[in-house]
C-alpha cells in the first residue's frame, strides 16, 4: 500500500529527469571504463618501468660507491655525490615515468629547470666551494697532515670538508679556508715530496778562514742522522754583507724532520763556530778620520788653548 503511494507521489516529469541521470552515470561509467581499459597498457609500462627504475638506481649507486671505495675516496664526498647523484636519477625516473603515462611533463621540465637555476644562482658561492672541496678530495693535492701555506697562511690540514678546509698554524690557531680560495690561489705544500731542503744563513767576520768555517759547518750536519746523506748537502758564499761574509747552508732531511732539523743545526752550527773562536759579527758602523781631518783638529785645539 505504502508502495504504491510513493509511486503514485512521483510525477511524470522527476521520473524522467531521474532516468535522465541514471543514464549520464551509467555513460559516465562506461566512458571511464572505456579510458581505464585504454590507459591500462601505459600504466602497465609506468609501472614497469617504475621498478625498473628504482632497481637500476640501486645499480647506479652501488656501482659508484664501489668505485669511490675502491679510489679511496673520502666519506664526506662519497655521501656527498651519492645523495646528489640519487635525487638526479629519481626526478629523472618520475619524469620518464610520467612521460609513458601519458602526461605532458614539458611544464613539468621547464619548472625543475627553473627552480634549479634559481636555487644554483642563490647558493652560487656555496656550490662553487662544495664543487671545490670535492675536487681537492678528488685530485688529492693535499691531505689531512699535510703543511701548506696559501695565502701568506701556514699550517696543517686538519680537516677536508664539503665548503671549507680547516688549518691549525703554529701558534694552534684553527683557520677556515673557503675551498674555492684554496683551488684558485697557489697552493705549496711542504710535505707533498719524499724530502725537503733546509736552508740556513750563517754570517761570519771578513777576517776569519771560509774553508775553516765550511769544515766545522760541514762536520755538524754530517754527524747528524737525520740528514740525508745521499743528498747534496753543501756550504756556499752566497753574499758579501756590510759587516759580515753571508753563508748558506743546504741540507735535506725528511719533511717530517725539517724544523727539528732546522733548529738543531742552526743551534749547533753557532756552538761549534763559537768552539772553534770564529766571529759571528753584528751590525756595526766604523768611523775612520783620514790624516788631513786630524791635522785641523790638532790646529783646532792649539788655537783655542787645548780647550
Amino acid at each position: 500500500m505504502n508502495i504504491l503511494l510513493l509511486e503514485s507521489s512521483v510525477s511524470p516529469l522527476d521520473q524522467a529527469e531521474i532516468e535522465h541521470k541514471i543514464s549520464l552515470m551509467e555513460q559516465w561509467l562506461d566512458g571511464a571504463k572505456n579510458a581505464l581499459i585504454g590507459w591500462l597498457p601505459d600504466l602497465i609500462s609506468g609501472l614497469i618501468a617504475l621498478f625498473l627504475g628504482l632497481w637500476l638506481v640501486k645499480i647506479v649507486l652501488k656501482v659508484m660507491d664501489k668505485a669511490l671505495n675502491k679510489a679511496k675516496t673520502e666519506k664526506t664526498v662519497i655521501t656527498f655525490l651519492n645523495s646528489i647523484v640519487k635525487a638526479g636519477l629519481y626526478i629523472s625516473l618520475g619524469i620518464a615515468v610520467l612521460a609513458i603515462l601519458g602526461v605532458d611533463v614539458s611544464t613539468l621540465i621547464a619548472a625543475v629547470s627553473a627552480a634549479a637555476i634559481t636555487v644554483g644562482l642563490a647558493l652560487k658561492d656555496s656550490l662553487s666551494n662544495v664543487a671545490s672541496g670535492t675536487l681537492i678530495i678528488l685530485n688529492k693535492k693535499f691531505k689531512t697532515g699535510d703543511f701548506i701555506e696559501t695565502e701568506g697562511i701556514v699550517g696543517e690540514v686538519i680537516k677536508i670538508e664539503m665548503m671549507y678546509t680547516t688549518l691549525r698554524t703554529y701558534d694552534y690557531k684553527e683557520v677556515m679556508i673557503p675551498n674555492s680560495r684554496l683551488t684558485s690561489n697557489n697552493v705549496i705544500n711542504h710535505f707533498t715530496l719524499e724530502v725537503r731542503r733546509v736552508e740556513i744563513a750563517v754570517p761570519i767576520s771578513y777576517k776569519e778562514d771560509y774553508e775553516k768555517a765550511k769544515e766545522i759547518i760541514s762536520s755538524v750536519y754530517q754527524s747528524d742522522e737525520r740528514i740525508i746523506k745521499e743528498r747534496p748537502n753543501s756550504v756556499h758564499m752566497e753574499v758579501f754583507g756590510d759587516s759580515s761574509v753571508g753563508l748558506v747552508v743546504w741540507v735535506w732531511c725528511s719533511p717530517m724532520n725539517y724544523w727539528s732539523v732546522l733548529f738543531d743545526t742552526r743551534k749547533n752550527i753557532k756552538e761549534a763556530l763559537d768552539n772553534a773562536g770564529i766571529e759571528i759579527p753584528f751590525n756595526q758602523l766604523d768611523v775612520h778620520f783620514d790624516n788631513d781631518i786630524n791635522q785641523k783638529l790638532n790646529l783646532l785645539k792649539s788655537t783655542s788653548g787645548g780647550n
